[in-house]
């Protein structure tokens, strides 16, 4: 049995339907995480500043795939809620599910910076749900 490594990963959406695309999400991973704990949902403006307003949220948990195969796993998920890269690049997000922090090092600076993620990391941090790791 694989150990269970601790992470974190930011989730996104911009389409009409984005409330029920990330309470989707939100399910999937209380599925594929053990222990995850999950920010409030909330909505940023697009970081092009162009695109629709997102509503975002951040869930920490635990993984016991491998790196690479929980992003295999997360990208899976995207490519099954329609996520496509024509869309991506209409400015069109169905859901984005990025792996920001594993195993308490940052893998995705840049996504690590965005305040649509540290909206959502500031509120994990001052709820304690990393004081039990």
């Amino acid at each position: 049995m694989n150990p269970l490594t601790p992470c974190t990963i930011g989730l996104g959406s911009n389409t009409p339907d984005k409330g029920d695309r990330i309470k989707q999400a939100l399910d999937f991973l209380k599925e594929l995480l053990d222990k995850p704990v999950i920010s409030d949902i909330y909505e940023s403006e697009a970081f092009n500043g162009k695109d629709a307003p997102y509503l975002n949220a951040v869930v920490h948990g635990h993984s016991k795939l491998s790196y690479q195969k929980t992003i295999e796993c997360l990208k899976e998920f995207e490519a099954g809620q329609g996520r496509t890269h024509a869309e991506t690049q209409e400015g069109i997000i169905p859901i984005d599910l990025d792996l920001v922090i594993w195993d308490f090092t940052i893998k995705r600076p840049k996504d690590f910076e965005r305040h649509y993620f540290n909206r959502g990391y500031a509120q994990l941090l001052a709820s304690g749900a990393f004081q039990e790791e």
